[in-house]
């Protein structure tokens, strides 16, 4: 009898607490939106986090791109409020040429792109194509063309899926009407110095994103170079996932995000026969006096 009697208080009790939260939440919600709007972004973020890693493959497959995405906004928010504390300097001067890459020097950005040219197609700038329609010395697709603007933007936003998803391209890439460039993809092909031009622009483009999503600095030479060539493989996305949050990807041949991040940031502390600079060896003995360009 006494147990049914401490329960029944602790009931009444537990009813009293209920209300009285209630009553507070009628009062405080009108005065404090915001409040309970944060406090409902925990809570779905939070949910999303532990029901996200149970979802089946496909699903997950599907929303993973809006969620990193969304990941990738938290980091720059998050980076956002980092430097305004620290005082950090996110700003970025403008290449003079067309051919040089935002944060890198002339010499810099020609290591880069022999970098990318020889991973891309073994320095074919004629090369005509894989199974997915990725083409020429860089491997370029119809988003990459758009972006530049050598594909009307008009004709890849109305085109299929699996144009815009880069699975099959080969045939509207070889419809000339797609095209803003007069001779479409054979004046494409056969235009070495317009193609290393496009691939620049694609990059600054890239790499401007990359300032506005505040992972780069532009002292952080060997990271642009990264940053520019994760974003050529794989995209924007996959490039700021990586160097934000250290979460790789890879591409439809299994080319991991990371591989060619490597790559781009070695690159340009290698001599290339491609760029005007001095190939003379050093003797052996002589390798700690060398001074790199």
């Amino acid at each position: 009898m006494d147990n049914e009697a401490a329960f029944n208080r602790i009931d009444a009790r537990l009813d009293r607490i209920e209300k009285l939260t209630r009553k507070t939440y009628r009062q405080t919600m009108p005065e404090m939106p915001w409040f309970f709007a944060a406090i409902a972004g925990v809570a779905v973020v939070s949910l999303g986090y532990v029901a996200y890693p149970q979802l089946p493959t496909e699903i997950k497959d599907a929303i993973e791109p809006r969620v990193d995405v969304a990941q990738n906004k938290f980091y720059s928010i998050g980076q956002a409020f980092a430097d305004y504390t620290g005082n950090v300097d996110r700003s970025y001067t403008l290449p003079s040429g067309t051919l040089t890459l935002v944060g890198l020097s002339p010499l810099q950005s020609c290591r880069w792109r022999s970098a990318l040219l020889a991973r891309e197609s073994s320095g074919n700038y004629q090369h005509t194509g894989n199974q997915y329609g990725y083409f020429a010395g860089y491997a370029f697709g119809a988003e990459a063309l758009a972006i530049v603007g050598l594909v009307k933007q008009s004709a890849f936003d109305d085109a299929p899926r699996h144009v815009k998803r880069g699975t099959d391209q080969t045939a509207f890439l070889n419809n000339p009407n797609n095209w803003q460039l007069r001779g479409g993809k054979p004046a494409f092909l056969h235009d070495n110095l317009l193609q290393d031009r496009a691939v620049s622009v694609l990059a600054n483009t890239n790499i401007a994103d990359g300032f506005k999503s505040r992972v780069l600095l532009e002292s952080q030479q060997e990271k642009i170079a990264g940053f520019a060539a994760a974003a050529h493989l794989k995209g924007l996305t996959a490039a700021i996932s990586w160097y934000a949050r250290g979460k790789d990807s890879h591409d439809a041949n299994g080319t991991n995000t990371s591989d060619y991040a490597a790559m781009g940031e070695a690159s340009i502390n290698k001599r290339s026969n491609l760029c005007a600079e001095n190939t003379r060896q050093v003797p052996s003995w002589l390798k700690w006096l060398e001074v790199k360009n």
